[in-house]
């Protein structure tokens, strides 16, 4: 009876530790995961609050294997602030947010890679909330009511 409960956990065991493994590239500044081709440039200002797990206040940056920032903004206690922007590979705006201890809030506007919006609305604690209106790359617009105020 041991033994046939033993397999099942030393199985589970072997197929996870057969997974892809993600390689991690590490220098003083930047971690880079080569699986998904992005850089973390750890926030600039190291101040580590009084935990052992050291949360960092600052700025944080995210980078496309290219080199091209692919979203920046601030960190306060470990958890997002302020404005926060994405990019596409090519560089151009993806859409552009704000943050308030880590959730989403007011304004949010999103863009196609071709400069034309794809999507306006606001957000109260990380919930779209009102009327919020979506285009399709062809410029036809339409609107939905995610209630809320």
């Amino acid at each position: 009876m041991r033994k046939l409960f033993l397999l099942p956990i030393s199985f589970s065991f072997f197929l996870f530790s057969c997974g892809n493994p993600t390689t991690n590239s590490t220098t003083n500044d930047s971690i880079t995961n080569v699986k998904h081709g992005i850089s973390v440039t750890n926030p600039v200002d190291k101040t580590p609050h009084a935990v052992k797990d050291s949360i960092y206040n600052g700025e944080h940056i995210e980078k496309y294997a290219n080199g091209v920032i692919f979203m920046r903004g601030d960190v306060l206690g470990g958890l997002r602030a302020g404005e926060w922007i994405t990019f596409y590979p090519s560089g151009k705006m993806w859409s552009k947010g704000t943050y308030t201890a880590g959730l989403r809030q007011g304004y949010g506007i999103s863009y196609f890679e071709n400069g034309k919006k794809s999507s306006e609305g606001y957000y109260k604690d990380d919930q779209m909330i009102g009327k919020w209106k979506f285009w399709d790359e062809y410029g036809n617009m339409k609107e939905n009511d995610f209630g809320g105020k």
